[in-house]
């Protein structure tokens, strides 16, 4: 993955460069003129607004993930200790890339952090995707495990944790080329005479630059695409497959078998987000790679910008997926905002239709009722971490006995 600040003065191929006097600064200083659409206020202040977003949101979000997991008991499941880490690897883009990104690119031109942020940013960009991908797999062969396999022993929390350290380890390794070859650089004699830099990336040679940018993509797409669409295909043969004519099932299975339905339906939407938001991206830029002419396209700042947001933005969408699509999480987020000014009766109001519900399906259909008293939160919880510990009221002792269904449903 070519970096994405290392052509900031190619992509703006429509920019007039203009001196400036400052007197208060006793001395002369740069400002970047362009010309059309992406020179106006309007369109800078669609942009702000759009990247601003995504930095709020995918923060506040990815933040309320972790903390739900790390402080609910009933959410320490395999898979839940792999979603918070792709929430980990999120926090990582968003701090560290979004905000840099935007500045830099988008409206300075230039690069105004200094050498060190310019080695992290590339570093934390390139480790915060391949983080996600390889989660996303190490998720995917996880439910593989557990439901091609039911009789298998599985994996536990323990072995969860290894599987993250070595998932944080390939990522770092894969990534280490980049910061080596990051550097300051003046692309162009209005950089020079202004003493300006951008981030680039400068390596020995062409061929060098070309094959380590096609090991990249397959590293981050082409090989965690492959086993993803393998296990989640043969998942779905066996979820969503024909039940043997004639083969009992209790309401034990059918909810046990609609649970795992659903987390599939969630953990698939995760993939596709995935895959929708950082493949566009990606492939202008080894498009770009192949055809330097590019960089006269004129339409080429808009469509960078497009698919640069677009990718950029998946930080903040896994956890709208996950409160959308997963009651546990929803029933989490709702204990934690509760306490903040203005979310309180919003919440509350959650919560008692929640409860509402639950003692609805309790008089009609005991089975579903069951299901609904995981997410059943009390409004007489005194701290939001003892809300989240039990925010399913369910007693310890049944949490205990049905362990194994826990570790299969998220």
């Amino acid at each position: 993955m070519d970096d994405s600040y290392g052509d900031v003065y190619e992509l703006n191929d429509t920019a007039t460069f203009a001196w400036s006097n400052d007197t208060a600064a006793a001395g002369q200083m740069c400002r970047a003129d362009t010309d059309g659409l992406w020179g106006t206020t309007a369109f800078q202040t669609v942009v702000y607004l759009m990247y601003t977003a995504v930095f709020v949101v995918s923060l506040v979000g990815n933040g309320l993930v972790c903390y739900v997991v790390m402080f609910s008991a009933q959410m320490h499941s395999v898979t839940n200790l792999y979603i918070m880490n792709m929430a980990v690897g999120d926090l990582l883009m968003t701090l560290f890339c979004v905000p840099f990104s935007f500045v830099a690119t988008l409206m300075l031109q230039y690069w105004p952090f200094g050498s060190d942020l310019c080695h992290t940013v590339s570093f934390a960009q390139a480790v915060a995707v391949l983080v996600s991908a390889y989660t996303l797999v190490a998720i995917s062969v996880d439910r593989y495990i557990a439901i091609i396999w039911p009789l298998k022993p599985r994996a536990g929390r323990q072995h969860a944790k290894y599987i993250i350290a070595l998932v944080w380890t390939v990522a770092v390794i894969t990534a280490f080329p980049i910061p080596l070859v990051t550097t300051l650089d003046q692309p162009s004699y209005w950089h020079q005479k202004c003493g300006l830099y951008i981030c680039n990336e400068t390596w020995s040679s062409e061929n060098v630059r070309h094959f380590y940018n096609v090991a990249l993509l397959v590293l981050q797409y082409c090989i965690p695409f492959a086993v993803l669409l393998f296990t989640y295909v043969n998942i779905g043969v066996v979820v969503w497959g024909k039940r043997t004519p004639g083969e009992a099932q209790n309401s034990r299975d059918v909810r046990m078998a609609k649970s795992k339905r659903k987390m599939i339906k969630m953990m698939v939407t995760v993939v596709i987000a995935f895959t929708v938001c950082w493949l566009p991206y990606n492939i202008l830029l080894i498009l770009w790679d192949h055809e330097p002419s590019l960089s006269s396209w004129s339409s080429l700042p808009y469509v960078w910008f497009v698919f640069h947001w677009l990718a950029m933005s998946h930080t903040c969408y896994n956890p709208l997926i996950y409160c959308w699509m997963n009651t546990r999480y929803r029933a989490g987020f709702a204990a934690v905002l509760r306490n903040v000014p203005g979310c309180g009766r919003c919440m509350d109001g959650y919560l008692r239709a929640q409860q509402h519900q639950f003692r609805h399906y309790s008089q009609n259909d005991p089975s579903q009722a069951e299901g609904l008293h995981r997410i059943n939160t009390s409004s007489s919880f005194v701290s939001v971490k003892s809300r989240l510990k039990s925010f399913n009221g369910r007693p310890a002792a049944y949490g205990r006995s049905c362990r194994n269904w826990h570790e299969d449903t998220l």
